[in-house]
């Protein structure tokens, strides 16, 4: 019989999975422990390889409840460190309590064991139709990176996808060293750069969650973030009492970034609207961050003309780059939003530009590798105002760091 602390998890999983496909909550509005979530994320990061799963093994597709049972298994079986026969059993007694019918409770039960005994379906022999179940992803993406990257790249690029994403926290080093943070955390993971600690979450190891909780974390000593946003944040290359503009800077990580490496730096966070600004006032507090303004600007209607040394524009994009995070985007992103983002991400360049001193720099970023999102907008905006130019670029991808893919572009406005 499955514990009920075990059983409630699954509960509470389940409820999520259901939610994101009846009414497209994301996952992370659910509080879920640390396992719940794993395994929420991962039937949502292996969605249509399930699905295909599922497909093979009935003659008629079950309710959504019930087909989130069986994905929750087979997720179980197949990319879990859970004994089979755990998962077989607890998803047979999750289907009967969630009170879906012992109809369901035998087909869950007969599906999971056959798959068991079978293995997962073999995969389409045709290329874009076995990526596209392999790594749940759906053709048109697929056929997009096949064109944009060629196969071998655009199979890791898509194998990274269904991977669980490294975790990171950021250290506060105007207060505290990494390697202090990490003692004390009892972490074991990688340091990247003297700057960020990996989260592990292994038996012996702190959650994520907890490590929240803390209250090292309460005394502003560290924050979540991915070393990409380092990356991108160094290009600006910002010096002593520069003027700095973050203007699409919700939820505020990259701005407190850049407040803790500048003391002296007066920086302006902006977005769009107040509720995208809240968390940013609450972490400048948490952080003790004060030289850091925050407020409401539209970056498409940027007033500002020759009034900041660095502009850091981390335009709205498809998110494409960071879909093992955030794998609900796969599923409701669309062809048309590939062809109206880059409109508004060139939009937010060309008004947001202004605001560039002289001899100033601006950093186009992009949590995207898509070529539209990238360096077609800046390709584009360089053609058309020949008063800048481009001074550096570069591509952030899941290296050994376990780095989120970024593109960055640094334009200079000419003297």
């Amino acid at each position: 019989m499955l514990q009920d602390d075990g059983l409630k998890e699954r509960l509470s999983a389940l409820y999520a999975l259901i939610d994101w496909i009846k009414n497209g909550t994301m996952l992370r509005e659910h509080a879920l422990s640390p396992f719940a979530k794993e395994l929420a994320l991962g039937v949502c990061r292996r969605h249509l390889r399930l699905q295909h799963a599922i497909k093979k093994n009935v003659h008629r597709m079950p309710s959504v409840e019930v087909q989130c049972v069986l994905e929750m298994g087979i997720y179980q079986i197949f990319f879990m460190n859970v004994p089979s026969h755990a998962a077989v059993d607890s998803s047979a007694e999750l289907a009967r309590r969630a009170s879906l019918g012992e109809g369901s409770v035998k087909l869950v039960n007969g599906v999971l064991r056959g798959l068991e005994r079978e293995g997962l379906p073999t995969l389409p022999a045709q290329n874009v139709q076995r990526i596209s179940i392999e790594y749940s992803l759906p053709e048109w993406i697929v056929r997009r990176l096949l064109d944009g990257y060629g196969s071998a790249h655009a199979e890791e690029f898509a194998k990274e996808t269904v991977e669980r994403p490294s975790q990171w926290i950021r250290v506060n080093t105007c207060r505290i060293s990494a390697s202090e943070l990490k003692e004390k955390l009892m972490l074991s993971g990688r340091i990247y750069k003297d700057r960020y600690l990996e989260v592990i979450e292994g038996a012996n190891e702190p959650h994520l969650v907890e490590l929240l909780k803390s209250d090292f974390f309460e005394k502003g000593l560290f924050s979540v973030q991915n070393p990409a946003a380092y990356e991108v944040a160094r290009l600006l290359n910002v010096e002593e009492n520069m003027t700095v503009w973050d203007a699409c800077a919700a939820p505020g990580g990259k701005s407190a970034l850049l407040a803790e490496d500048n003391p002296t730096a007066k920086i302006l966070a902006s977005d769009v609207s107040e509720e995208r600004l809240r968390p940013m006032v609450d972490l400048a507090k948490r952080l003790k961050i004060s030289h850091v303004e925050v407020q409401t600007v539209d970056a498409t209607k940027c007033e500002f003309v020759d009034k900041f040394d660095r502009v850091l524009l981390d335009v709205p994009c498809s998110n494409l780059g960071v879909l093992s995070r955030r794998p609900e985007v796969k599923y409701r992103l669309t062809q048309n939003d590939l062809k109206e983002l880059p409109k508004l991400q060139f939009e937010i360049l060309e008004a947001s530009s202004a605001a560039v001193k002289k001899g100033g720099e601006l950093v186009y970023a992009t949590c995207s590798p898509d070529r539209a999102e990238t360096d077609k907008v800046v390709q584009k905006f360089l053609e058309k105002h020949p008063d800048f130019e481009k001074k550096e670029e570069i591509r952030i991808g899941q290296n050994a760091f376990g780095l989120d893919h970024f593109f960055a572009a640094s334009l200079r406005r000419k003297s």
